[in-house]
């Protein structure tokens, strides 16, 4: 028995130890024992929409060959994957290293080779992978980077050069390491950081650049002076007479004229640098509209941009699709957050739950095979995604009949409705009996203290309680277009196939109100009925002519108290805002290729519109 005992404590001690020998194998072991700069990205798909967007990021990629083959071979990395880059001189060539855990692709043209399930891509032909005793990458690892774009390390040489660059400070300390969190929007890049091991030889009564000497400064720039710069510290420098390039690895000849401000304040034996680089802003084109961000992406975008709220913050975020089914998740400073792959198209809608009663928000929506539930970091959420057989056909229904978050899912396929929690499970009880092809996406109402479940099939309006009985007849069928359903007062309103407004009241009774021309449009709101009729925009009150052109989008929402009216003209590519008056709201028409997605959030009107096949512009209306 105490053999017995012994032959498994051995067989224990040695697996636990294969553990911990593998767990403390990382990328870090496998940086270039002579890097010069150590790069560590965690979200790489922000990293890579930063590249692309940020013009002082994007001038730098590309100001040698070095780095254009760099960003070239990082491209072709999977998203969801973490990476570090070491960038080291062999043979007085600047090379790199990309490592990561599984990051190999049959794309990657590189040298390539593993350790373990660590994977090297090297532009050096003679590459091995060792593990090295690389000091300064060590401290590195210790450092938090989960909220940030990326992170940068410089050795000792080149913290001394660029304290030299920034501070005019020079000494010859070989401990001394620079390690930086760096935060990137389109319009501007934000850096925070410390070098460690420095005494900083300043004296209290030595003359300082004044803060109020920058900003008082001509150039208007992306970020506040006032809120962003510290007041209490020890040195401060600025391009207001020279020009400071970050790296020695940038060519003379790149753009790379940005305003760039840092600021250090001592500590024991700590030097703290925060630092802004920032592009300078234009002169709006258009007054009244001013733009929040700009961002593209590599492929061209399917769906979007959908503003979403991000629950921790309670900004407006927006969330994209592109060609190759990629979602991505946008924050309020035009910077991708997180990138997700999903079986198909989005039909069409996304919608926001809070499916734990918790205040955190998540998203769901359905493709044509599937019903997904993600959450704000763009991961599935318990069994989701559902995969289904039959094709979905219209966009995903979310009810909440009691405003108590017991959300219901209703899916479409074709002539059938099938009901989910938001737990995935189906709902008992619920039992609609199939009939002709249903043509609009089902919508609750509660009108006279009634729910109801009301959608359109080819030759009928349909009616239905909560567990999918027929809860209305209507007494008089018509030939329905597959317009909207709205709630009108306590009726229903839609349209037919004749284009003549239909109203249904609760008991069954169908009224034809008006006629109108053909290609018309309806949308209406509890109080007014609005029309458009060719170029000719009317409420019971008045009409509005606007400019001729192919209106294909005709859309509500409300905000303010108030209810707006947005149009989308295809042929000019023209976005119009109007207010419940018809009254055109200052600043539009705007241009984009699409419509926009309009949200009121704390008074102001935010939008965000496809302004071209790979690019989203974020605006509000001052």
């Amino acid at each position: 028995m105490r053999n017995k005992i012994l032959i498994i404590l051995i067989v224990f001690i040695f697996s636990s130890c294969e553990k911990i020998i593998n767990k403390e194998i990382n990328s870090y072991d496998l940086l270039p024992e002579n890097s010069k700069v150590v790069i560590a990205v965690k979200n790489l798909g922000k990293f890579k929409n930063s590249i692309d967007n940020n013009g002082y990021l994007n001038s730098l990629a590309n100001s040698n060959l070095t780095f254009k083959n760099l960003i070239s071979q990082i491209s072709k990395i999977n998203d969801d994957k973490e990476i570090l880059i070491g960038l080291y001189e062999f043979e007085e060539i600047l090379h790199y290293d990309i490592i990561g855990l599984e990051i190999l692709n049959d794309s990657i043209t590189d040298k390539k080779s593993s350790y373990e399930k660590i994977d090297i891509i090297s532009s050096n032909n003679y590459h091995k992978p060792v593990l090295n005793n690389n000091y300064f990458g060590r401290k590195f690892e210790k450092i938090n980077q989960t909220n940030i774009n990326f992170s940068v390390a410089l050795d000792s040489l080149y913290t001394d050069k660029l304290l030299n660059k920034l501070f005019n400070l020079e000494s010859n300390d070989s401990n001394r390491n620079l390690i930086l969190n760096i935060d990137a929007s389109s319009n501007l890049i934000s850096l925070n950081g410390v070098i460690d091991n420095y005494t900083l030889g300043i004296q209290e009564n030595d003359e300082k650049l004044a803060v109020q000497e920058l900003v008082s400064s001509e150039n208007e720039i992306y970020f506040n002076f006032e809120n962003d710069l510290i007041d209490d510290y020890d040195l401060i420098s600025s391009n207001l007479e020279k020009n400071l390039n970050f790296f020695d690895f940038e060519s003379p000849d790149s753009n790379l004229d940005y305003y760039k401000i840092f600021q250090a304040k001592k500590g024991d034996k700590i030097l703290n640098i925060i630092g802004y680089i920032s592009d300078f802003k234009n002169e709006p084109s258009n007054p009244m509209i001013d733009l929040k961000f700009e961002s593209s992406i590599a492929n061209d975008i399917i769906l979007g941009p959908i503003i979403v709220k991000n629950h921790i913050n309670n900004d407006n975020e927006i969330i994209i699709q592109d060609s190759k089914n990629i979602l991505y998740l946008i924050n309020n400073r035009g910077q991708v957050e997180w990138t997700k792959k999903i079986d198909g198209k989005i039909v069409e809608e996304i919608n926001q739950i809070d499916s734990y009663k918790n205040g955190k928000l998540q998203y769901v929506f359905t493709t044509e095979k599937s019903l997904y539930l993600l959450d704000r970091k763009g991961r599935d959420v318990g069994k989701f995604p559902l995969k289904f057989k039959d094709k979905i056909t219209k966009p995903l229904s979310v009810f909440d009949y009691d405003n108590n978050k017991n959300y219901r899912l209703l899916i479409t396929q074709d002539n059938e409705l099938f009901m989910f929690n938001s737990k995935g499970n189906r709902v008992r009880g619920f039992d609609y009996n199939k009939k002709n092809k249903i043509i609009t996406k089902p919508k609750h109402f509660r009108i006279s203290n009634k729910d109801i479940i009301v959608f359109k099939t080819i030759d009928k309006l349909i009616i239905l309680n909560r567990r999918g009985a027929v809860r209305i007849k209507t007494k008089k069928e018509h030939n329905y277009s597959s317009g909207d359903i709205f709630q009108y007062q306590n009726f229903l309103v839609t349209s037919t196939l004749k284009n003549e407004i239909v109203t249904i009241d609760m008991n069954g009774n169908t009224k034809l109100e008006q006629s109108t021309s053909l290609d018309s449009k309806i949308v209406c709101d509890k109080e007014t009925i609005f029309t458009l009729q060719k170029n000719i925009l009317s409420n019971s009150k008045k009409n509005v002519e606007i400019p001729f052109g192919k209106y294909e989008d005709f859309k509500i929402f409300s905000g303010n108290d108030k209810t707006y009216l947005n149009i989308f003209d295809s042929q000019n590519n023209k976005t119009y805002l109007f207010d419940n008056d018809l009254n055109l709201i200052k600043g539009f028409p705007i241009s984009s290729i699409e419509n926009a997605n309009f949200i009121i959030d704390n008074g102001v009107i935010e939008f965000s519109a496809k302004t071209e096949s790979k690019k989203i512009k974020y605006q509000f209306v001052k």
